[in-house]
């Protein structure tokens, strides 16, 4: 892609009780774009703030009075381009490089200098990330495939720590709405991610439209979770043998559903196979609900992960179990903790939630 390089220029300037300063644009593109225009728009939805008429040979002109401490995009529709940029009382100068991160050559301690600081790292994190998951469709061997998927988990993590610290990093602006915002797609489908990043935004979030949109996404994430008592079962084991939930009332459980045919299941039996006895030793009983429904895969995939604790099955698969669909578990490897009243606690917890609520119990 053609560099682009677009001066901005904040300079003071109050309308009614309001603070806004005239933004003034100007640059070229390096190119005709098919609309023929550069917009100025608010994040979410489609809120253009202005249109910007762009000349044959790409140049472009404009200034206007726009209130500061927001993020706004510069939108070439046709073409998905979208450049963020958080306005300031001060000039800068933002340009485009081939990699397609925008760079600013200005004050270095201003906000939107040290957004886009974080925001190349990331860009390079997940493109480090996005070389490395090349080729895992192509494995066949399941114990490969889990292995690959344990290493990509790291990776993905790693990313995600990295987001939430650049969410506190900017918690109270506009910038950290946007961080949010621009992740829902994988927000919405994971509550425990969704619930770190919410915090992280701190107690003090600016009102606007992304703002309402990510709670929105929040509070319905948070309304379809499954909470209070955990829903009873009762399976056969590998011995056949009928187990049922009731059976651990008084003790905190770890319900994990998988699948011999899931290579993130396989790759988190492993690691929760180095897991198993420290959990043991804070009188965490740990189940297995398989979603197989070929009991020899199921049986086999127990020996090769030498899966040391308690496994039951209910051979009807995924899309037919009725445990599954009482838990509402929509994919796996799903994992529920619940507490020895038999109340589901968390969904998905992490090494550190099991070891904080269990050692709170003693």
């Amino acid at each position: 892609m053609k560099n682009i390089i677009l001066a901005l220029l904040l300079l003071p300037f109050l309308l009614g009780e309001c603070r806004h300063e005239n933004l003034t644009l100007c640059g070229n593109l390096g190119f005709f774009p098919e609309s023929g225009t550069l917009e100025i728009c608010l994040p979410s939805g489609d809120s253009c703030v202005a249109k910007i008429p762009v000349q044959e040979n790409g140049a472009f002109s404009f200034q206007a009075p726009l209130p500061l401490g927001k993020v706004y995009v510069l939108r070439l529709p046709e073409e998905y381009l979208e450049i963020p940029f958080y306005a300031e009382k001060q000039p800068y100068t933002l340009v485009m490089p081939q990699d397609g991160q925008p760079f600013l050559t200005a004050d270095s301690l201003s906000f939107h200098n040290r957004w886009m600081a974080w925001q190349h790292q990331e860009e390079g994190m997940k493109r480090d990330y996005a070389a490395f998951c090349s080729g895992y469709d192509t494995i066949s061997n399941i114990q490969r495939k889990a292995d690959r998927v344990r290493l990509m988990s790291e990776k993905f993590e790693e990313i995600e720590a990295f987001r939430l610290q650049s969410i506190r990093a900017f918690a109270g602006t506009e910038i950290a709405q946007y961080i949010v915002f621009q992740n829902l797609y994988f927000y919405e489908n994971d509550y425990s991610f969704f619930t770190q990043a919410i915090q992280a935004l701190g107690d003090t979030v600016p009102e606007s439209p992304m703002r309402t949109v990510i709670f929105e996404a929040y509070d319905r994430l948070k309304a379809s979770q499954l909470t209070g008592e955990a829903p009873a079962f009762a399976l056969p084991d590998k011995d056949g043998k009928t187990v049922s939930l009731s059976d651990f009332r008084g003790k905190y459980v770890l319900l994990d559903f998988w699948a011999s045919w899931c290579a993130p299941c396989r790759a988190k039996n492993r690691a929760l196979n180095k897991e198993y006895p420290k959990l043991k030793g804070q009188g965490i009983e740990v189940i297995s609900i398989s979603l197989d429904e070929n009991k020899q895969a199921w049986l086999k995939a127990v020996r090769e992960d030498k899966i040391q604790w308690l496994q039951l099955v209910d051979l009807n698969g995924f899309k037919e179990n009725s445990v599954a669909k009482a838990y509402k578990v929509a994919q796996v490897p799903t994992v529920y903790l619940i507490d020895p009243q038999g109340r589901i606690v968390l969904k998905n917890p992490t090494e550190k939630d099991m070891a904080e609520l269990c050692g709170s119990e003693k």
